[in-house]
């Protein structure tokens, strides 16, 4: 089920929220707690509409079946709209709202700190913000990054839910957010409304968070005149993965060159600070610094695939081929060292410094 909100600005620029509806038994929390807060954050929408309010760029909301049998509506809306997608600016996710109080999100890297000013923005039922909640936990980024000041873990996105599709094969900047707990009944017949109002979420408050939590998400992200990427910290990470990828080869003694990799990574890196320079002082033409921004995501993705598994196209981020839902970072190079087959492995890294270059190629063209 689709539902569309047409922007009143930019209508060809589109905004993407959805959460799946198909459970493995009664799905209280999985997916149904999510659900319930995809439609109190459209019962939202519906009221700011009432009031005249009309969004910039369009809204969809996507209701996604047969998440649980493989991503399967959401990955065929995607497949069908390959146009749109090269539109679409960004896609929100949510799964399971609550299981528990515990704020989790996963994001690509330039939505880090669209989705930190979100949650600073969403009371928390223990009170302060969200933001405050997620920094009390005491969870911590496990190195120092230009990130690591908002002292809160962001995950990255592998698989296992709906961003998948948009992010790891349309190249759409995606984030997925939860509120989590103890969870022992996941995917089991115990997921039902008794155990939910019992040991979830009893009083529905965090499932109403949760609701506030994507809306605002939805209106920043559709009502910006430029758009809320950070492409001055996704570099940072990039540099990050490829120094780990380069002990991982020293330790198997394979001479690969990392150098090409790395020059396109600080390439990408001081285009993309001088891009966001320009975002904070509002300078330039709005809609070409817009399509540059989206257009850079894009770019990072490998037209071939991933060696194998070429509907994966990303080439920073995927789920590892043998970890289900993880994320694996810089996912080509890491599988060619899994197998120990440095040619394989050389051939990625020419890749991935490849996408590097188009990335910085379309934020150094606007002015």
């Amino acid at each position: 089920m689709i539902g569309r909100i047409r922007g009143n600005v930019t209508p060809d620029e589109v905004v993407v929220a959805g959460n799946h509806r198909d459970a493995w038994v009664f799905g209280a929390t999985d997916p149904g707690s999510g659900t319930a807060a995809l439609l109190e954050t459209v019962h939202g929408l519906g009221a700011l509409l009432k009031k005249g309010w009309r969004p910039r760029r369009t809204i969809v909301i996507g209701s996604w079946d047969a998440e649980e049998q493989g991503l399967i509506g959401s990955t065929e809306w995607v497949e069908q709209h390959p146009a749109e997608m090269q539109r679409t600016v960004a896609y929100l996710n949510m799964d399971e709202a609550a299981s528990g109080p515990n704020f989790n999100a996963g994001a690509t890297p330039s939505l880090y700190r669209f989705l930190r000013d979100a949650a600073e923005e969403v009371p928390s039922p223990a009170g302060g913000s969200v933001l405050d909640r997620w920094r009390a936990a005491g969870v911590k980024r496990k190195r120092a990054t230009a990130f690591q000041a908002t002292d809160t873990e962001i995950g990255d996105l592998g698989s296992g839910s709906d961003y998948t599709p948009f992010f790891q094969h349309a190249g759409v900047p995606a984030t997925d957010i939860g509120s989590s707990g103890e969870f022992g009944v996941y995917h089991s017949v115990f997921d039902d409304f008794d155990w939910f109002t019992r040991f979830a979420d009893p009083e529905f408050a965090y499932t109403q968070q949760q609701a506030r939590m994507l809306g605002i998400e939805i209106l920043h992200m559709a009502d910006a005149d430029v758009l809320p990427y950070d492409d001055a910290m996704y570099p940072d990470e990039i540099l990050h993965y490829l120094a780990q990828r380069k002990v991982e080869a020293t330790r198997q003694g394979l001479a690969l060159n990392f150098a090409q990799a790395e020059m396109a990574a600080r390439r990408f890196a001081a285009a993309g600070q001088r891009v966001r320079e320009m975002q904070l002082a509002a300078a330039g033409d709005p809609a070409k610094l817009n399509r540059a921004l989206r257009a850079a995501e894009s770019a990072l993705l490998l037209p071939e695939g991933l060696p194998g598994r070429p509907w994966y196209r990303h080439s920073i981020f995927a789920p590892g081929e043998f970890t289900g839902y993880a994320a694996v970072a810089l996912p080509g190079v890491s599988d060619a060292l899994e197998a120990q087959d440095a040619p394989r492995a050389q051939a990625q890294l020419t890749a991935v410094a490849a996408a590097l270059d188009r990335a910085a190629a379309v934020l150094d063209a606007v002015r």
